[in-house]
């Protein structure tokens, strides 16, 4: 009976050896996919917060250029044109809402965060100018001033907006990388603290 006995463990161990060996091949792939799908994900948010910010970066480039003609405007003619452009270009601000709601999903306290204020201020930002110069002749003091305290706030933007780096877009890594958060998350919390008080005021 001992032989037979003997025989049955010999059998027994290298078919659990094998087992064993295939369910640890089996638990490598299956984890290295899942790696490969996080990454992937990580590399299409990645996308999403670079297209924001380079979104964001031209809405506060094409701003000011209007900002000054409208500021140098001599005549309703001219402004006319002026805040067309400027409502065409105000699309590119719901990049500025895109970011903010990139910055809360990756915020420790993303309650902190007001996603709906970065439309609020483009939408302000619209309004206002579609409704100052309407009379002929050169701005007047109240408009002059308006449209001064509004350049200033797009030259705050774009300086902050300035620190984000838009040549990484060919880098796998590096775009992977914004979907953490690093290099830009504060960036985004100073436009956020910018645009309050801009819409306090």
């Amino acid at each position: 009976m001992e032989p037979q006995k003997t025989g049955k463990r010999s059998i027994a161990l290298p078919i659990t050896l094998v087992i064993l060996v295939f369910s640890l091949i089996g638990n490598v792939f299956l984890y290295s996919q899942f790696l490969q799908h996080k990454q992937e994900n990580n590399y299409e948010k990645g996308q999403r917060i670079f297209a924001a910010a380079i979104g964001s970066q031209q809405y506060a480039k094409e701003m000011q250029p209007l900002l000054e003609a409208l500021l140098a405007s001599k005549s309703m003619a001219d402004r006319l044109g002026m805040q067309f452009d400027a409502g065409k270009a105000t699309a590119k601000g719901q990049a500025l809402t895109e970011l903010a709601i990139e910055a809360a999903s990756l915020s420790d306290q993303p309650g902190k965060w007001n996603e709906k204020l970065p439309a609020s201020f483009v939408s302000g930002v619209e309004t206002g100018l579609q409704e100052i110069g309407r009379y002929e002749g050169p701005l007047n003091e109240a408009d002059r001033a308006y449209l001064t305290e509004l350049k200033d706030s797009f030259e705050k933007i774009s300086g902050i907006l300035s620190g984000f780096n838009s040549n990484i877009g060919e880098s796998r890594i590096a775009v992977i990388r914004l979907s953490s958060g690093l290099d830009w998350i504060e960036l985004a919390e100073q436009l956020q603290d910018l645009m309050t008080e801009k819409s306090a005021n």
